[in-house]
């Protein structure tokens, strides 16, 4: 990756402090001025110590200049304890760096339920720091994994008011994937100058669409969180939170959540196939969206989906499983282009045994209700005996 995806005024490193036997295990997202920040948090009553940590440093918005991230221990449920070692992160990386403990972001990812190794992950935290550069995002990148099988990594750069501005995400995540913010770690920096109204507007805007619209295994995290950094060194006149220079934020922000997002997907835990799961036709959008959802996060579907099988009435139950409330003789299906119901009744001359459907990598699930203009996209994968296998002894 060259080093012109890092925006202007920001350095990363990821390095190995000893958490894991051998894969880096700590990065370092750096600012060289303050950045305002936005950012979302997992909605699971069970937070990691990070979490809570990062929600209460945001609410008092002292602007972030850091963001110091270990895998291979969450910090969850681990009481008191947690929230000091998560403090004492934050901390030491401040006086490092140089910068008020205050503006340094602490995220975790790992095992659940056992006391971080603080001392460790401090005593690397020299490390780090002496080696951030312009060069470091790739090795950022490698350390916050956990079963990821590749790094994670999209950029847009764009003009606003004839200033060069560029947006580059990292993010990891390949199981314990859930939609309902959020579903993974991942950070986005930018040297936009924009304002915290408008940042926050448009991430919320972006993730809707994009790392709230996909789903491995229908397990939400404790510990997930994006957040997003500015840095205001592109230069720009200010970004308001309406208009034609939001509008271009949004969308290129939109892209490069939506590249992480499908990266999630393809990388989940023991998958084969990428799933696009699109519902169109409905009332309203938050119904397409739900129905979306529940097609997506079926079991019998990805099932269906790992051994080809074109099987069209587990995509119907899921739709009617899903809370909305619709009129079953309206709906159409079809898979990969081939339309298998429509009308109210299977399609006679489409032969379910012989025709090929999810035999690619990536597949299809069309779900027209002809009962309104709304839609929604779903990011899914198939799961394989292979998830089952990781899963069942990944703490031992």
């Amino acid at each position: 990756m060259s080093k012109d995806l890092l925006p202007k005024g920001y350095q990363a490193n990821g390095i190995h402090c000893g958490l894991k036997k051998k894969r880096k295990d700590l990065s370092l997202f750096y600012s060289e001025k303050p950045c305002g920040a936005a950012a979302v948090f997992t909605r699971n009553v069970v937070k990691a110590a990070p979490v809570i940590l990062g929600q209460e440093l945001l609410r008092k918005n002292k602007g972030i200049r850091a963001i110091v991230v270990n895998s291979g221990n969450a910090n969850c449920m681990t009481g008191s304890q947690g929230m000091k070692d998560a403090r004492a992160m934050a901390s030491a990386m401040g006086k490092l760096l140089g910068v008020p403990k205050e503006t340094v972001l602490v995220s975790s990812t790992g095992i659940i339920g056992e006391l971080m190794p603080v001392k460790t992950v401090i005593k690397g935290m020299s490390k780090i720091v002496t080696g951030l550069s312009r060069e470091g995002l790739q090795d950022a990148a490698d350390g916050i994994m956990t079963t990821d099988s590749f790094r994670k990594i999209s950029s847009r750069v764009f003009t606003v008011g004839g200033r060069k501005i560029t947006i580059t995400g990292v993010a990891k995540g390949a199981g314990m994937v859930k939609p309902d913010m959020a579903t993974m770690l991942g950070y986005v920096l930018t040297d936009a100058n924009i304002s915290r109204k408008a940042l926050k507007k448009a991430l919320h805007a972006c993730v809707d669409v994009s790392l709230n619209a996909i789903t491995v295994d229908g397990d939400m995290s404790t510990n997930d969180t994006l957040a997003l950094l500015a840095n205001g060194e592109a230069g720009n006149v200010l970004i308001a939170d309406k208009g034609k220079d939001f509008d271009v934020f949004r969308r290129k922000l939109e892209s490069v959540c939506r590249d992480l997002a499908k990266m999630i997907v393809k990388d989940g835990e023991g998958a084969s196939k990428f799933i696009e799961v699109r519902v169109k036709g409905a009332g309203r959008k938050v119904d397409a969206k739900k129905i979306a959802g529940a097609v997506a996060d079926s079991l019998l579907v990805k099932c269906a989906v790992l051994g080809g099988d074109p099987n069209w009435g587990r995509v119907a139950s899921s739709a009617g499983s899903s809370g909305v409330n619709f009129d079953p003789g309206k709906m159409e299906i079809s898979l990969d282009g081939v339309i298998f119901y429509t009308g109210g009744k299977a399609v006679a001359h489409v032969n379910r045994k012989k025709t090929a459907v999810f035999k690619k990598k990536n597949v299809r699930i069309l779900v027209d209700l002809h009962s309104g203009k709304e839609e929604a996209v779903f990011y899914s994968c198939d799961i394989s005996k292979k998830y089952i296998t990781l899963n069942s002894y990944y703490t031992t």
